[in-house]
């Protein structure tokens, strides 16, 4: 509209007309009308001339009704911007706020959807997944006894929402008023041009002058998620680079129900020591203990041992039994920096559990002192140096000798009692043999054949551990400084798993930074028999007492290495035994065909869950799973037998 027109206009018709009287709102005169509506003048007179009407009374009417209504919804904003600011108080909570979700779900389940017309249905989906509705035989078998996923997923209810707008809430005897809305915001392009996302944003509004009726609400409706939550492990990864301006560094990507510690396969003094170390950190007072010792606030612990003796387990353990969240870091992941991890150290909670997985496998936490070169020294049997050094012949001659004796040349008699001995073996001790060497990784291999000739990976020209990883970002002294720098953040619990503490540099593991060592070793007899009572202990009885393997017996078949009147559970003068006594006695003979610092946890539980049901078959199959572990093993080091040959060749 061309104000300088319409006011010309105005003045024009002022002077035209009787100065006297006023305008007409409801009949204008033309030239504003002009002014206003572009070709008012050419339609009004196309319609008198057709129909015969002066259409004039009707556009000022027209235009009059819009301009108040207008006006009054101006006035009317205005208003109620003012009242808000004087008589009303607000908050505002941002989706990508844990609070959000909390508030929404109380808000869902306790205030809105009770009486509210208006609602948001979603597929539950993700973290946010709720877990009320359980597959059960009648909503999740098919006829034919086999899980149907789709007959399971049609039955599980939506997730329903408060949907956008204003809702009015009664809560502690307040009217509150809650709006759900949406926002725009720069998408990752982060330039004025860049793509508009839009965000969900809560506001809360209460009569007063105080936000404290709000807080208290807040407060409850935390609780009330919290509480929900119990029971329940939260784990957080980093956002990514795009997203982290928008919603802090850290996402929720999994809740799962806390791992009882008893389900842990360790030593039970270590379990002791280590719950007991980390609730005396926990301690209300214990903040105040190291700051007037001048200490930081600080607890780390290392836990080193091969793949499946339970570290990660532990730490879950660990973490449901004081109601911590896990904040896992990658420090392999190639984008990471060093601003990064400070970053990400400095947004922790004050009461959290840092989880570094596999810190062996960074180049900035090996240690600057791995050398390529071996000395070569002899293991299990196996020359450490390359064939280019000294050590690689003469000790590489060992002939698969579990005693490490060299083979003499032309020594009959000897031939005769090695040969003795071969025939003397048991299964046992071929397992433990190919355990030994299967504790020989590659990077290992690779220090140890390398300093012979100068042509292993180890030795200078190869590509030993000292040698940077190009897609790294990260230093050793950026990693100590994200730890217990100056700036570095208080209150946490961090927590760093390696299967190979060796190669750590001295400074990452040394005291005040790694305050307690845990090792996880191959499973003992004792954590076997444990092992397989915690995975049988809710089997029913009858088929502890009265399994397969019973009707076996009873039919006069024999059953391997069990005992006949164990697997009947009952003895030859005693009355029927108890089921728990009955798991008992197959635990002690499971663990008693099940080589001690062999087998890993994991690789035990593998075999066990293969007969989930069926204790008794899990014993009886536990000699052909050894073999099968025994020749899978073997596989594992196809270059043993060449290497062997082609040293009693030289």
């Amino acid at each position: 509209m061309d104000m300088r027109k319409l006011t010309n206009a105005m003045n024009l018709a002022q002077r035209s007309g009787n100065a006297s009287e006023p305008l007409s709102l409801t009949e204008l005169p033309p030239s504003i009308l002009d002014a206003l509506i572009p070709g008012y003048s050419l339609i009004s007179r196309y319609v008198h001339a057709f129909t015969g009407i002066d259409i004039s009374f009707f556009v000022s009417i027209g235009l009059v009704s819009f301009a108040a209504i207008k006006g009054g919804q101006f006035l009317y904003g205005k208003a109620c911007r003012a009242f808000r600011y004087l008589f009303f108080s607000s908050v505002f909570i941002k989706q990508q706020d844990d609070l959000f979700d909390m508030t929404l779900d109380w808000m869902a389940k306790t205030k809105i959807l009770a009486s509210d017309r208006r609602a948001t249905a979603k597929t539950q989906r993700g973290p946010k997944a709720q877990n009320e509705f359980e597959a059960t035989e009648a909503n999740a078998l098919s006829e034919d006894g086999y899980f149907d996923f789709q007959k399971w997923s049609a039955r599980v209810p939506p997730r329903y929402e408060p949907y956008y707008g204003r809702h009015f809430i009664w809560h502690n005897r307040r009217l509150f008023i809650f709006r759900r809305s949406k926002h725009s915001r720069l998408g990752q392009e982060g330039s004025a041009l860049g793509k508009l996302e839009e965000e969900d944003m809560i506001q809360i509004d209460c009569i007063g002058r105080s936000i404290e009726p709000i807080k208290e609400m807040l407060a409850v409706a935390k609780m009330w998620s919290l509480n929900r939550l119990r029971g329940t492990t939260t784990i957080r990864h980093p956002l990514p680079k795009e997203r982290q301006r928008f919603g802090g560094l850290w996402s929720k990507v999994s809740v799962r129900p806390s791992r009882p510690m008893q389900t842990v396969i360790l030593d039970h003094t270590q379990k002791d020591m280590i719950v007991n170390d980390m609730n005396e950190y926990l301690h209300p007072a214990s903040p105040q203990w190291y700051a007037t010792r001048g200490l930081p606030y600080r607890r780390g612990y290392l836990f080193h041992g091969p793949p499946g003796t339970g570290k990660t387990s532990l730490s879950f353990a660990l973490a449901g039994i004081f109601g911590l969240e896990i904040y896992v870091i990658g420090l392999q992941e190639p984008s990471l920096t060093e601003g990064d991890l400070m970053a990400l150290f400095n947004s922790l909670p004050r009461r959290c559990v840092v989880l570094l997985e596999d810190v062996d496998a960074a180049e900035a936490a090996k240690s600057r002192k791995m050398e390529g070169g071996g000395a070569g020294e002899v293991r299990n049997g196996k020359g450490k140096q390359g064939r280019g050094g000294k050590g690689g012949k003469q000790n590489g001659k060992q002939n698969g000798k579990p005693n490490g004796v060299a083979k003499e040349e032309g020594d009959a008699d000897q031939d005769e009692k090695e040969k003795g001995k071969d025939e003397e073996f048991t299964l046992k001790d071929l397992a433990k043999e190919l355990k030994s060497l299967n504790k020989q990784t590659p990077n290992e291999d690779g220090n140890q054949r390398g300093g012979g000739g100068g042509g292993g990976q180890g030795g200078p020209g190869g590509q030993g551990p000292n040698r940077p990883s190009s897609g790294s970002g990260i230093s050793l002294s950026g990693l100590l400084n994200a730890i217990d720098g100056v700036a570095s953040h208080e209150g946490r619990v961090l927590i760093m798993t390696t299967n190979h503490p060796e190669q750590l540099d001295a400074a990452l593991v040394r005291p005040g930074r790694v305050d307690r060592k845990i090792e996880f070793a191959y499973a003992m007899n004792e954590q076997v028999r444990e092992l397989f009572v915690r995975m049988y202990s809710g089997v029913e009885p009858e088929q502890i007492t009265n399994g397969s393997l019973e009707k076996k017996i009873t039919n006069g078949a024999a059953v391997g290495h069990l005992d006949d009147k164990i697997a009947n559970g009952t003895t030859a003068n005693s009355k029927p035994r108890s089921a728990k006594a009955v798991l008992e006695q197959l635990a002690e003979d499971f663990a008693s065909h099940i080589p001690d610092a062999t087998y890993t946890p994991a690789e035990i539980q593998n075999h066990l869950m293969r007969y989930k049901d069926e204790p008794r078959t899990a014993v009886e199959k536990v000699d052909d799973w050894i073999r099968e572990q025994t020749e899978e093993k073997a596989k594992q080091e196809p270059g043993l037998a060449e290497e062997g040959d082609a040293s009693d060749s030289d």
